[in-house]
């Protein structure tokens, strides 16, 4: 079994604590990245912004080729 330096953990378990340290510090408080309330004379926005979103999908051209009565056809797709 190897020995454990104690230096080194040292070392390491500050460097974990600092890092964690400036992760809470560095972290907004949950009022600020809260949403304003809506006005009455504006729309109201979904809670979820998720469920507002779209979806844009790009279909790329390739050629396929199959039979077709005893003939190859080789044409472009969208896939």
């Amino acid at each position: 079994m190897t020995a454990i330096y104690r230096r080194e953990m040292l070392g390491i378990m500050l460097g974990g604590a600092a890092a964690a340290a400036a992760g809470l510090a560095l972290m907004s408080d949950p009022a600020d990245s809260a949403p304003l309330p809506m006005s009455k004379g504006r729309s109201v926005a979904p809670e979820n912004p998720v469920e507002e979103a779209v979806v844009v999908v790009r279909r790329r051209r390739r050629k396929v080729c199959w039979w077709h009565r005893g003939r190859r056809i080789c044409r472009w797709r969208r896939v």
